[in-house]
């Protein structure tokens, strides 16, 4: 039989060039593709009011995903394909969620948010993250979580809820406001019914200022804080929110514990000013650097240490251009938004108008 579907698969590709199969896997809605990685949207769910959760089905291309991981999805805004990359919010089998949130400017986040629907179809790229729930299978494990920060950790505890859970794990959640937050009643089921698992909520809009106004995320004289420091040892920490929230928990939290992982991210928004400082986070070199922003891209980047092969520098060799995940950028030839996921993205002819994720 296996036999029997090689052959048949070697016909199809013969007759069918992949072009034309795809295109008609597309056309009578399958998921069927000869190389890309598709998923189809099979329910959608109002999380809060600027909150939604989407329940992907991939197809067989898909190589899976682990809770904890991230995938990068691409779909149609208003006729302009669109990539972002979000962490899962729930595994079950093939099928995975995805969690966003609602901010100001966010074009793919306001538009899942308003517009997103069962049988939407989503391009996809393999799952990435090297924090996932395997980390945490036998040490006491503390999760630090701010706003939607909360989607890896929340893949990790409801696979534990579901399998055999010995070490202990502590969660705190930190809002402005908590029916403004993902998951919280899930969150204190879960607490309710897992001895292993305790959650802190902690609402951010009752917390006392630090001098740059950003709110205290730990008070050194609660009873809390004080218990959670006699354990800090033995856990193994992982935070993930915003930069300020992770800068913060850092500082607190880093000397005490076994070992801390952290993920965070910062939302796209456009440089108040030209020469304001925007992130390119370069995934393959795995960190990031800060440029000026309306500075030409390859220039900025190689002032900023970063090595990238590059020969005529005014965008017609091809040899600096990369994938551009997402953040938007400006030709500095003819002042055109470049929005969009690029593969053939040429640093020498962009400059950064906000934070930006490249494949460097």
């Amino acid at each position: 039989m296996n036999k029997l579907f090689v052959a048949l698969r070697a016909v199809r590709d013969m007759v069918l060039p992949e072009s034309v199969y795809d295109f008609w896997c597309e056309e009578l809605g399958l998921l069927a593709r000869r190389e890309q990685q598709v998923a189809r949207a099979v329910k959608v769910v109002s999380e809060t009011p600027e909150t939604v959760s989407i329940w992907l089905k991939p197809n067989r291309n898909f190589k899976g995903v682990a809770p904890g991981q991230h995938v990068n999805v691409s779909f149609l805004v208003h006729g302009h394909r669109v990539q972002r990359s979000y962490s899962v919010s729930h595994v079950k089998g093939r099928l995975f969620r995805i969690t966003a949130r609602k901010v100001e400017k966010g074009k793919a986040s306001s538009f899942l948010n308003n517009h997103a629907h069962k049988g939407m179809i989503f391009q996809l790229e393999d799952a990435y993250g090297d924090v996932t729930v395997s980390h945490f299978s036998d040490t006491p494990a503390l999760f630090l979580a701010g706003g939607i920060g909360i989607t890896p950790i929340i893949s990790m505890l409801e696979r534990w809820a579901v399998t055999f859970r010995a070490q202990p794990v502590q969660l705190v959640y930190w809002g402005k406001r908590a029916q403004d937050l993902a998951f919280v009643e899930r969150l204190k089921k879960l607490a309710a019914e897992h001895s292993w698992f305790e959650f802190k909520l902690l609402e951010t809009e009752f917390l006392e200022r630090n001098a740059d106004g950003t709110p205290k995320l730990f008070a050194e004289t609660s009873a809390w804080f004080q218990e959670l420091t006699e354990k800090l040892p033995s856990f193994n920490a992982f935070a993930c929110g915003n930069d300020g929230f992770v800068h913060q928990i850092q500082e607190r939290i880093a000397p005490w514990v076994n070992q801390f992982h952290f993920e965070s991210f910062t939302p796209l928004v456009f440089a108040g000013e030209p020469g304001a400082p925007v992130q390119i986070n370069l995934t393959r070199q795995q960190r990031s650097v800060f440029v000026p922003s309306g500075m030409n891209l390859l220039s900025a980047l190689e002032k900023a240490g970063v090595r990238i092969s590059s020969g005529c520098r005014r965008g017609t060799c091809n040899t600096c251009s990369c994938k551009k995940v997402s953040g938007i950028a400006v030709n500095q030839s003819d002042n055109r938004l470049h929005e969009s996921s690029d593969s053939g993205f040429k640093p020498c002819t962009h400059s950064a108008l906000t934070d930006m994720t490249l494949e460097l």
